[in-house]
């Protein structure tokens, strides 16, 4: 299991059919969405794991979502007949913990890029949520131990470095998930330099969530994370 398999395979097929469905974009941009979106949730999840003293939180909610039994009914989360849920109080409050004062950011990027509303993705984004946390448990009671950032780069694996495009990649996950005042590094790194999956996916996303980079930036950047696991 890898994230591959979460945003394009088995699991990710139901959830972007289904998205398409219920918002009317076709498959294709739907899968666009889910695959900007889910590994964005998993860079903050690391993020916060590290710097932010919230492994023992996230771990307790990896297993309580680990036998949910929710990557069976994926086809049953985003409404029926048309109808777009703004996503169970428990996906909201996972975005929410996920990426904090950037929910709403998060939300209104990819909405730009999708031609969806604003309210629309953060529908989407609260029912993905569960999955990905869900998704997580399932690997989890799959391994051999670790902690979060073993799990989380047992999951990476499955992501293609060669498309991610080069001049993006370089530095951490900076503070800007948790509204910190430090500055993140920004260093220009060739894609040929190397790097595991979690650091390029942490630097794609330090750079998104960096104040300074402006609204197209940012669209070119969630494009460069859906490369990654979307083919």
């Amino acid at each position: 299991m890898n994230l591959t398999d979460l945003v394009t395979g088995g699991v990710g097929s139901k959830a972007i059919e289904t998205i398409s469905k219920i918002t009317g974009v076709s498959e294709s941009k739907a899968k666009w969405i889910v695959a900007a979106a889910v590994p964005l949730m998993i860079a903050a999840l690391n993020y916060n794991a590290k710097n932010k003293g919230q492994t023992e939180n996230i771990n307790n909610a990896i297993d309580q979502h680990s036998n949910s039994g929710i990557l069976d009914k994926i086809g049953n989360l985003f409404g029926q007949e048309g109808d777009n849920q703004t996503g169970s109080e428990d996906g909201n409050k996972i975005v929410n913990h996920m990426f904090g004062q950037n929910s709403e950011v998060v939300a209104q990027n990819i909405a730009d890029k999708a031609g969806l509303s604003s309210s629309q993705v953060t529908g989407v984004l609260a029912t993905l949520a569960p999955i990905v946390m869900g998704y997580l448990g399932r690997q989890k009671q799959a391994s051999s131990g670790g902690g979060i950032g073993d799990l989380i780069g047992s999951v990476l694996g499955g992501g293609s470095q060669q498309n991610t495009e080069p001049g993006v990649l370089g530095g951490i996950l900076g503070s800007f998930l948790g509204g910190g005042q430090e500055e993140p590094t920004q260093e220009r790194v060739p894609a040929s330099t190397g790097g595991s999956m979690t650091d390029i996916l942490g630097g794609l996303a330090g750079s998104f969530f960096d104040k300074s980079t402006d609204g197209q930036a940012k669209g070119n950047i969630l494009d460069s994370i859906a490369g990654m696991f979307a083919k």
